[in-house]
């Protein structure tokens, strides 16, 4: 009984990582999307470098123009997808753990 709680306390601290991280992806789409913001921000050195932890197969995919200057990063949101998806996942699992 206490291994089945642990377990479900880590997963659900596993999820609220993951939730961070996607939400964070997110903000970091859209701040793309506006040329102004992510110039001012100086994110270019901290894209580059998170493009490359992007698994090549998506990376750079998706990279569409926005009336307001930016760039809207399709591979940026199906990773930030991905990363809500893996938190569902794990509440549910730790949930079902709890039971």
């Amino acid at each position: 009984m206490d291994l089945r709680r642990a377990g479900a306390i880590v997963l659900s601290i596993v999820a609220t990582a993951l939730r961070l991280c996607a939400i964070a992806m997110c903000a970091i789409t859209v701040v793309l999307c506006f040329s102004g913001l992510s110039a001012r921000l100086n994110m270019v050195g901290f894209v580059i470098d998170l493009s490359r932890a992007i698994p090549a197969v998506i990376a750079g995919y998706g990279v569409i123009t926005t009336p307001f200057g930016g760039v809207f990063r399709l591979d940026f949101a199906l990773v930030a997808a991905v990363l809500f998806l893996l938190d569902y996942v794990c509440c549910r699992a730790s949930r079902t753990l709890r039971l």
